[in-house]
C-alpha cells in the first residue's frame, strides 16, 4: 500500500488502470440542468482527476422541475440501478463514489452502496443537502432509514465538520472513515476573476447577486422582503440567477411592488454565462433556511464578491462571521436587511470581506486541493 500511494502521488500510469465509477450529476452538455451536484461534478471531470483514473459516469439528476411523478422517478430509478448494476458486474471498476441528496436520492444511492459492498467493491458516500441533518434530528424514524442507507458505505466524505459530526455520532463512522473533503467549485477561471475584481476599484451602482433554487426554503421571499425595507435600494441592482417552481410568482411579486425597474431575471445559467454573471457582481446573498455548503457561496468567494449567507449546514463551522462572509440567521429578514444596507453602505467593510472571502476560497476550495484529497482516499480503499 506505500509503495502505492508514492506512486499514485508522482502520477505513474498504473493509477489510470484503477476504475472509478461515479454517481452523480453528469447531464448532457447541451441541457439545462444546473445544481450543486452537477457543478461539481463537472469541475471534477473537467480536473486531473480524469487523467489519473479511469472514469466511469452514470447521470442520477432529476429530470424536470416540479419533481415528476413517483412512477416516473421509480422508473428511471430502476433504469439506473439496473445500469449501476450491469457497470459493477462487468466493468469491475476499484472503487463507486456516490453522490446521495436526500429523500428518495438518498434511498436510490443506499440500494446501490449495498450492490457494490455484497460485490466487495469499496464506495465513498459524498452526501449532499443540508436539511438532511435536520431531518435526522427531528425524526427517529429517518434516523433509522438513514443509517441504513449509509451502512453499505467504506467511508463518507463530508463537506463540513457538521457533516463529520453526524457521521460519526449518527452513522457510526470512525473518524478515520469520515475525512472532510470541502466543495471544490473554486475553478482557475473564476479564481482568476476575483484576483483582478479585488484590486479593482467598484463602481456604482452595485450589483448584488441571488443565486441558485427559486424555492421558498431557498430565502428567495426573504430576500425581495429586505430589498423592498432599504432605503437605498434604488441604488443597486439586482440579478436573480436560477429557476424553480417560484419563478413566476417572484416575478409576479417584483412586478407588484414597483422592483422590476433593478431586478433581472437570468433564469439557470453555468458555464461562461455563469462566469460573465459573477464577474459584474459585487455581492452575493443566500439566505436558504438550510444548506450542506452552498457551491454558490464558494464560486462567489472565489470571484471576488463579498457574501451574505445563511448561519445554517456546515457553514458557521467553516466561515466566520465578519470576515470570510456576513453570516445571518435563516429566515430573519431584519437581520438580512440590515448586512445588505451595510455592504452597500460601507465600502471598506464590503472590500474586506471579498479580499478575506477570495484568499480563504483560493486557499481551501480549488479543485487540484480537493483531486489530492481524493486520489490519497481512494488509494487508501483499494483492494
Amino acid at each position: 500500500m506505500e509503495a502505492l500511494t508514492n506512486c499514485s502521488l508522482g502520477g505513474d500510469e498504473r493509477l489510470k488502470k484503477h476504475k472509478v465509477l461515479i454517481v452523480g450529476g453528469f447531464p448532457s452538455a447541451d441541457s439545462k440542468i444546473y445544481g450543486g451536484i452537477v457543478t461539481s461534478c463537472r469541475t471534477l471531470l473537467d480536473s486531473s482527476f480524469s487523467l489519473k483514473f479511469d472514469v466511469i459516469t452514470l447521470d442520477s439528476t432529476q429530470k424536470s422541475n416540479p419533481i415528476p411523478s413517483l412512477l416516473v422517478r421509480l422508473i428511471f430509478a430502476a433504469k439506473r440501478t439496473t445500469y449501476y448494476l450491469f457497470q459493477l458486474l462487468f466493468s469491475r471498476p476499484k472503487v463507486v463514489i456516490l453522490f446521495p441528496a436526500i429523500g428518495a436520492s438518498l434511498v436510490e444511492k443506499g440500494v446501490m452502496s449495498w450492490l457494490a459492498f455484497f460485490l466487495r467493491i469499496p464506495v465513498l458516500m459524498f452526501p449532499r443537502g443540508g436539511p438532511l441533518l435536520d431531518q435526522v434530528r427531528e425524526s427517529k424514524f429517518t434516523r433509522t432509514w438513514v443509517k441504513l442507507a449509509f451502512g453499505g458505505a467504506s467511508k463518507v466524505l463530508c463537506q463540513g465538520p457538521a457533516w463529520k459530526e453526524f457521521a460519526i455520532n449518527t452513522l457510526k463512522f470512525s473518524d478515520q472513515d469520515t475525512p472532510i473533503v470541502f466543495n471544490w467549485t473554486a475553478t482557475n477561471r473564476l479564481l482568476e476573476i476575483g484576483k483582478k475584481k479585488i484590486k479593482t476599484p467598484t463602481q456604482k451602482p452595485l450589483n448584488i447577486l441571488y443565486l441558485g433554487w427559486i424555492e421558498k426554503e431557498k430565502g428567495i421571499y426573504d430576500f425581495l422582503h429586505a430589498l423592498k425595507d432599504i432605503k437605498k435600494v434604488n441604488e443597486c441592482r439586482i440579478s436573480i440567477a436560477g429557476g424553480g417552481s417560484c419563478a413566476e410568482h417572484v416575478k409576479e411579486f417584483v412586478a407588484i411592488n414597483g422592483m422590476d425597474g433593478f431586478v433581472n431575471f437570468e433564469g439557470w445559467i453555468g458555464g461562461r454565462e455563469l462566469e460573465s454573471v459573477l464577474k459584474k457582481s459585487d455581492i452575493l446573498v443566500l439566505p436558504s433556511w438550510a444548506e450542506g455548503f452552498p457551491n454558490a457561496v464558494i464560486e462567489a468567494m472565489a470571484s471576488g464578491l463579498a457574501v451574505i449567507v445563511s448561519s445554517v449546514g456546515n457553514v458557521p463551522d467553516i466561515l466566520r462571521n465578519g470576515s470570510e462572509a456576513l453570516l445571518v440567521p435563516p429566515k430573519d429578514r431584519i437581520a438580512l436587511k440590515n448586512s445588505i444596507s451595510e455592504l452597500l453602505e460601507n465600502d471598506n467593510l464590503r472590500q474586506s470581506i471579498s479580499t478575506t472571502g477570495y484568499n480563504f476560497a483560493y486557499k481551501n476550495f480549488s479543485i487540484e486541493e480537493a483531486v489530492l484529497k481524493l486520489e490519497k482516499i481512494i488509494v487508501s480503499v483499494v483492494r
